[in-house]
């Protein structure tokens, strides 16, 4: 009985794994449960929760980074509680500071992690080190925390969520250091590039730079946020993609206009730029990717890429398989991959093997065809000998009883 059980449902129920579930069966309910409420639910502990974002800031010292964090925030971030970095350091200074910021009930910390020194000496091929040893160093306090008896407590997250690279309004292409640090950066973090002082160029200006800043990335194969990393819930981000590299200002002062609003910009003698006109700068748009739409993807892309990349490396050292390593989506796609492989390999097989089967059939049925010619005709051959022989005989017949009847 147990043998004819499982021949019976051989296939019907396959192993799922150790980490995965059958899936499950839809019922109708028959009256009302409440389960609408579980969003509402969801929603309110979500937001008694403070957000966290880390933002790196990378770029040359006067491209206005600090300004424009002001401005990309909508308020004054200078902590006058961090020592600043002298002018002659020799070496790039990492410094995170932390804010809260508070809209509507919903909290988010705020981490501003600014990296001056970068740039400013005449050797720049060692600027980039001590910016990925930090990233590395966040990764490495997560994945300690992980392994602790702490875990379920909650883990301080301090890894960097989104690196803002700033590149200088030259109007040409991407310097070599631009090139070397993105290079680096892009295999450790989110990286968004914006270029500083949109206002000191023109329309035509800012058009033809971000195409060639395109045209470079695409060239030295440097993969950027959002445009290296696809997802299928920014269909309606079309018009902010559009504008990648953003080109960006930042101003401290509000300035005057001609119908006495009041707005963030700059006032010169040819006119006034507006921070939030979308005309003028892409500051809305980076705001939109960075705050509006995206939060969480750079979170969730900060765990499930650039970490779990870390931890791959860190775990290869211990001489682990590939195999033993990974469990989520990924390792998923791959059994997947796998698993449609070697169908199309058994289905080749069998094709294979059917085909021989049939010309082995057909030589059979061949060899049996030509076997029956030829006893067939062997048959016609003894038939048409053996009337031949009873003529024969009739006529010896005919021939002794005309000899007898003579007699």
């Amino acid at each position: 009985m147990p043998l004819e059980h499982a021949l019976q449902t051989r296939g019907l129920f396959p192993d799922l794994g150790p980490y995965k579930h059958a899936p499950a069966r839809a019922f109708p309910l028959t009256s009302p449960l409440g389960m609408d409420q579980l969003p509402r639910q969801k929603h309110l502990k979500t937001k008694r929760k403070p957000f966290q974002l880390n933002v790196m800031v990378v770029g040359e010292s006067g491209l206005g980074k600090s300004t424009f964090m002001n401005t990309l925030f909508c308020t004054d971030l200078n902590d006058t509680s961090v020592p600043k970095v002298p002018q002659d350091t020799k070496t790039v200074d990492i410094t995170p500071v932390h804010f809260e910021l508070e809209e509507e009930g919903v909290k988010l910390n705020l981490c501003l992690i600014d990296t001056p020194g970068f740039g400013d000496r005449l050797d720049r091929k060692e600027d980039v080190k001590p910016i990925l040893e930090y990233i590395d160093k966040q990764y490495a306090a997560y994945y300690d925390a992980e392994r602790s008896s702490e875990f379920r407590r909650g883990i301080i997250d301090t890894r960097v969520h989104a690196c803002l690279y700033f590149i200088s309004p030259t109007g040409h292409s991407l310097k070599d250091l631009d090139v070397e640090t993105l290079k680096e950066l892009s295999t450790q973090v989110s990286v968004i590039p914006v270029i500083a002082k949109g206002d000191t160029m023109t329309d035509e200006e800012k058009v033809l730079f971000k195409k060639r800043i395109l045209e470079d990335l695409e060239h030295y194969n440097i993969p950027i946020y959002p445009h290296a990393y696809p997802d299928d819930d920014r269909d309606d981000m079309e018009e902010t993609l559009k504008h990648v590299p953003f080109a960006v200002m930042g101003s401290d002062s509000l300035v005057d206009l001609p119908n006495g609003e009041k707005v963030r910009g700059r006032a010169y003698r040819w006119g006034t730029v507006e921070v939030e006109n979308p005309a003028h700068c892409d500051m809305v748009h980076l705001r939109e990717l960075l705050i509006i739409q995206c939060l969480h993807e750079l979170a969730d892309l900060s765990h499930h890429h650039h970490y779990h990349g870390y931890r791959t490396r860190l775990l290869r050292q211990d001489g682990r398989a590939e195999s033993f390593m990974r469990c989520d989506e990924q390792y998923d796609e791959e059994m997947e991959k796998l698993k449609t492989g070697h169908d199309q390999a058994m289905s080749q097989r069998e094709e294979k093997m059917r085909q021989q089967f049939v010309e082995l059939v057909q030589t059979t049925e061949d060899d049996i065809r030509r076997r029956e010619r030829e006893l067939q005709e062997k048959r016609d051959k003894m038939m048409s000998d053996l009337e031949e022989q009873q003529k024969q005989i009739a006529l010896l017949e005919q021939e002794l009883n005309q000899k007898l009847t003579i007699r």
